[in-house]
């Protein structure tokens, strides 16, 4: 456990190149590992620590102040032997409005966004960071016996996204005030907004408007409407899933485009896009057979029973594995022509076979030598120069 924990947590200060997944979840998560760009910790408030994941691209950013609406995604687990998790919005699905210098003190279940405001506080819009939060900016002294179960005394491990800040005048008040008409005319105004960005190459920028977009369309609102207002909160959800899939592809991130279209298929499980777009994301990923079926149900799901994006996409699906196949094929049928070959030149192949590896081993029989000659066939067809070693 300790080995594990320090590859993804090194010593304070350590400089040293990081490697590829070195800060990874300590339990497994979809969205898998994550690359640190910095391994250098920061001391911010009470002993809370901070190391980047994911810098700020804007050197003019500045960090939220009170009184600002903060955009966040995190997961946070136990910073213990169980490492449980505390909470993670991004199973949720839902980026968390956080109002930096709101009272949290009196909700039980969430006291741990005293330390996510903290977090925040020490971030820039557009930054993720790794942080280690001390007791009192969490579960304090007596801890959590109800959901989420958390020891006493436990500090916790946050992995933190601010998505983006808005100002008080941006942002007038909580989500939780607001009636459905605000809350969906603040979703369509990140939509348009993200839209722009993509149009104009930015899709970073665009991905976070959909997230934001999405943290007003929290599953405690969508419960309680139904008809004409469902279906309209739906679209919306449904579009911001979408947008963030294709936004996914073009960053080259597989695997959460296809987490994203896979919650969009949640919202709509005949949704051609999604199937579409989760196919292109896993066949990036090379789950070749996984794509097909998607493909084949996007197909089926498109009106008239054919899409042309679709039908080029199959198109492209089988010419790639008949092109794989047949070099597979030929490559193959090489190597066993090779031992018919032999088996038919009797002796003298065998004695040209040892005579490439009677340098090194010698004393070999000629069964020996005949699955040697094969292997050596195998070097040459895969492009290897020569497959003998040299002895000096």
């Amino acid at each position: 456990m300790e080995a594990e924990r320090h590859r993804w947590n090194p010593a304070l200060d350590d400089e040293s190149v990081p490697l590829v997944g070195e800060f990874k979840y300590p339990l497994e998560k979809p969205l898998g590992p994550i690359r640190c760009t910095s391994r250098r910790t920061s001391t911010h408030k009470a002993g809370l620590t901070k190391q980047i994941l994911v810098p700020c691209s804007d050197a003019t950013a500045c960090s939220p102040r009170d009184g600002e609406t903060c955009f966040t995604h995190y997961d946070m687990w136990q910073l213990n032997d169980s490492e449980a998790e505390v909470w993670s919005t991004r199973q949720e699905g839902e980026p968390r409005q956080i109002i930096l210098g709101e009272d949290v003190s009196k909700d039980d279940k969430r006291r741990h966004h005293l330390g996510v405001a903290e977090c925040l506080r020490a971030m820039r819009p557009g930054e993720r960071a790794l942080f280690t939060v001390p007791p009192e900016l969490g579960y304090g002294e007596e801890g959590s016996f109800s959901f989420p179960s958390v020891p006493p005394a436990c500090w916790l491990l946050a992995d933190v996204e601010l998505i983006g800040v808005k100002r008080a005048d941006e942002e007038p008040m909580a989500r939780a005030d607001m009636l459905y008409e605000e809350r969906m005319q603040r979703v369509k105004a990140h939509r348009q907004r993200g839209n722009g960005f993509f149009r104009g190459g930015e899709p970073e920028a665009a991905a976070r408007e959909y997230e934001m977009a999405l943290s007003f369309l929290t599953d405690d609102m969508m419960m309680q409407l139904h008809g004409e207002y469902l279906r309209a909160a739906d679209g919306e959800k449904l579009s911001a899933h979408l947008n963030l899939c294709a936004c996914a592809l073009k960053l080259g991130k597989n695997a959460q485009a296809i987490d994203q279209a896979t919650r969009a298929l949640v919202v709509d499980p005949k949704n051609p896009k999604a199937l579409y777009r989760r196919a292109k994301a896993k066949h990036a990923l090379g789950q070749d057979d996984e794509a097909r079926a998607d493909l084949l149900r996007a197909m089926e799901m498109s009106p008239g029973g054919e899409d042309p994006a679709v039908l080029l996409a199959l198109k492209e699906l089988e010419t790639e594995e008949s092109k794989t196949a047949r070099a597979r094929s030929a490559v193959f049928a090489g190597l066993f022509a090779g031992d018919d070959a032999e088996d038919a030149a009797g002796h003298d192949t065998v004695q040209e076979g040892m005579s490439c590896i009677d340098d090194v081993d010698g004393g070999m029989d000629e069964k020996s030598d005949i699955r040697r000659g094969f292997f050596t066939r195998v070097g040459r067809a895969l492009g290897f120069r020569c497959w003998k070693r040299e002895v000096a």
